[in-house]
C-alpha cells in the first residue's frame, strides 16, 4: 500500500468503520457511544498500522543514514510508530470486545460467517 491520499485513507476508514459497525451490532445500547468511539479508533488504526506495514516492508525496520562522512544504521521512523500504534491498536479492540454481550459467562461475537465464542485462553 503506497502513500495514500487523505481521500483514499477516509474511504478505507469509512469501510473499516461499517465492517466493525456490522460485527458490533449487538451491543447493548447503554454502550453504544462508547462503543463508537473505540470504532472510530480502531478503524483510523487499522488503516493506518496498514500503511506503516507497506513502508517498513518497503524500507525496511532500518536503514542507512548518512550525516556529512558519519553514517549509521537507524530505525526506521514507520517502525517506532507501528511498534507503538499496534499496543494501543490490541488495546481499544480487546476494550470494544468487551463491550459485546456475555452469555455464561464468556463473550460471544459474530463475523459475517460465524459465530465464535471466545475461550479460556483467548480470554486471558
Amino acid at each position: 500500500m503506497a502513500k495514500l491520499s487523505k481521500k483514499k485513507q477516509d474511504v478505507l476508514i469509512d469501510e473499516e468503520k461499517k465492517r466493525l459497525l456490522d460485527i458490533f451490532k449487538d451491543i447493548p445500547d447503554s454502550k453504544i457511544k462508547v462503543a463508537m468511539n473505540l470504532i472510530e479508533r480502531v478503524a483510523f488504526m487499522k488503516v493506518t498500522l496498514e500503511i506503516l506495514e507497506d513502508d517498513i516492508k518497503t524500507r525496511g525496520p532500518t536503514y542507512l543514514f548518512q550525516n556529512g562522512s558519519q553514517k549509521m544504521k537507524v530505525e526506521n521512523p514507520s517502525q517506532k510508530s507501528y511498534n507503538t500504534m499496534i499496543n494501543r491498536f490490541t488495546t481499544a479492540h480487546e476494550k470494544l470486545l468487551n463491550l459485546l454481550p456475555k452469555e455464561n459467562g464468556e463473550i460471544v461475537y459474530v463475523t459475517s460467517e460465524v459465530t465464535e465464542e471466545v475461550d479460556d485462553f483467548e480470554k486471558f
